[in-house]
């Protein structure tokens, strides 16, 4: 008998499964944090760009997007500078699972382009 969890296919799904529910999990927070603010999720920019979550509070536009991966890359900060200008963002933040690697690199290339990293238990 052929095990199914061990195709790629079957590896592509958990993947997509375990992001989405981190979504939204990270959606909740954001409701709590932000109890009087609009939060709007997986908002479409003039671009094409999809953000997991923008919330508008006091005209104020903060980006945030969320990451359940192994390995939390450089190029997942750059996707969120994308949306920062795009947007003029006040402020940009990437919550990532408990069991996402995050290199002291690419957290100061984080910081250094205002991006906050905010590390969620799950």
């Amino acid at each position: 008998m052929e095990v199914l969890n061990s195709t790629p296919l079957f590896v592509s799904r958990l993947k997509l499964h375990i992001a989405r529910r981190f979504e939204n999990h990270v959606f909740h927070i954001l409701k709590k944090k932000f109890p009087n603010c609009a939060v709007f999720e997986q908002f479409k920019l003039a671009s094409g760009l999809i953000p997991d979550f923008v919330v508008e509070c006091d005209r104020k536009v903060n980006v945030i997007d969320a990451k359940a991966k192994e390995i939390l890359k450089k190029k997942d900060v750059d996707q969120v500078i994308e949306y920062m200008l795009e947007l003029e963002a006040h402020s940009a933040s990437i919550y990532v699972a408990d069991f996402t690697e995050v290199s002291s690199k690419v957290e100061d290339y984080a910081v250094l382009n205002g991006i906050e990293i905010e590390y969620v238990n799950n």
